[in-house]
């Protein structure tokens, strides 16, 4: 399938207030369309483009390790991440995600120290802390861009790599970050600030 060149700036991304933004999605009919598929390869660029300086100067976009579809209005199951593991090596994540279904859920509980953030939220939440399950289950659909392959996967996700595939998966259910923010947690952090700089 030939696919158009596009990603979504600034401009596209809906922010905190709108309604889409709580509002459930729907499952994403496979095979995948071809609309659909412009709009998963969209927010795939959009990820992987962000983590470029270069092109984040260029297109004057928020650096951003995830995007979900209702993000840019579009009320669908699927959502892309593309990040480094700080705290694994700097292992690679980069993945176009569909009809995520998260089927274990560890009873260990986390957060990121320094709270989170989101393309769709511009006030600043850094003081205000989001609990997130430490280790998790998931099952879902995962295109390939590379191959124009969709294929079923499995996977367990553990520490950062969970916490950011957590709250994308929020997004799917018309939940945000800032509807579970707390001032303190009794929980362990995911890691202390100077930790993470040694690494």
């Amino acid at each position: 399938m030939d696919m158009v060149i596009f990603m979504y700036l600034m401009k596209d991304i809906i922010r905190e207030g709108d309604p889409r933004l709580k509002t459930p999605c729907e499952e994403v009919k496979l095979p995948i369309s071809g609309e659909d598929l412009i709009v998963l390869k969209g927010l795939l660029e959009y990820v992987i483009a962000s983590s470029i300086d270069k092109l984040v100067e260029q297109y004057k976009i928020r650096p951003g390790v995830g995007i979900a579809a209702p993000q840019v209005g579009v009320l669908k199951r699927m959502f892309a991440i593309n990040f480094d593991d700080f705290l694994n090596n700097n292992k690679h994540y980069s993945m176009a995600i569909i009809n995520p279904v998260i089927t274990w859920r560890s009873k260990e509980m986390t957060y990121l120290p320094g709270g989170e953030g989101c393309l769709s939220v511009d006030r600043n939440t850094c003081d205000m802390l989001t609990p997130r399950n430490y280790k998790i289950t998931f099952k879902a659909h995962v295109y390939d861009f590379r191959t124009n392959t969709c294929k079923p996967k499995t996977m367990t996700l553990e520490g950062y790599p969970a916490i950011v595939f957590q709250h994308e998966y929020d997004h799917l259910d018309g939940i945000m970050y800032v509807d579970k923010m707390y001032k303190h947690l009794d929980l362990e952090p995911l890691y202390t600030i100077g930790d993470a700089d040694e690494e």
